[in-house]
């Protein structure tokens, strides 16, 4: 099977105050690109969305190398960068779909969630890793779900067809906190700094 990772970073950061993709985290990377590269090392067949108009991450993706396509209409929700994602990789058999805004992922817990959506043998739909039992990022989803996705609106991204597909899921548990670890506030960005010095 093919799958796609789609790494959504087309977002407004409303609750952070300013663009938070591109604020420094410990290590002295963005928070996109600490995110990419995590992505990237997991699954080389990748890439990245973002907005039109978000001309500072675009420049950093740019020198970064990282391959992107553009999402017009990001502000009509999250929806819409994912969308975006799925239409640039309609051949692919599933997706691996990725958040910008966490990047203490273990690169081999995305490695289990490719492994597994691309496994045959496994027949779901939906791929989850759990940390004590929580479910979080990233998701995988095989392409029978294209359907759904592309008839997503607004902000619910695929929540929604999670939910609806929870006895179609396949779990993977991993010991990896960054799977629940996203940072959408400046007190986040502390609390991550902190964790990490």
């Amino acid at each position: 099977m093919m799958i796609t990772g789609i790494l959504l970073a087309a977002g407004f950061s409303r609750r952070f105050g300013s663009q938070k993709l591109i604020a420094t985290l410990p290590s002295g990377l963005p928070i996109a690109v600490a995110s990419w590269r995590a992505l990237k090392e997991a699954h080389d067949n990748s890439i990245a969305v973002i907005r039109h108009d978000d001309s500072i991450l675009k420049a950093i993706f740019e020198r970064e190398k990282i391959p992107f396509v553009i999402c017009q209409d990001a502000r009509l929700g999250l929806a819409r960068s994912l969308l975006t994602g799925i239409q640039n990789s309609l051949d692919s058999d599933g997706w691996v779909i990725a958040l910008g805004d966490m990047p203490s992922i273990d690169p081999e817990t995305i490695k289990k969630i490719t492994t597994a959506t691309s496994d045959p043998e496994i027949r779901k739909l939906v791929f989850r890793p759990t940390f004590h039992k929580k479910p979080g990022n990233p998701v995988g989803l095989r392409s029978k779900l294209r359907d759904e996705l592309m008839s997503l609106q607004g902000d619910e991204g695929a929540r929604e067809i999670i939910k609806r597909h929870i006895s179609n899921t396949h779990f993977i548990p991993v010991q990896d906190e960054g799977i629940v670890t996203d940072i959408d506030t400046q007190e986040d960005l502390k609390a991550f700094s902190t964790k990490k010095t």
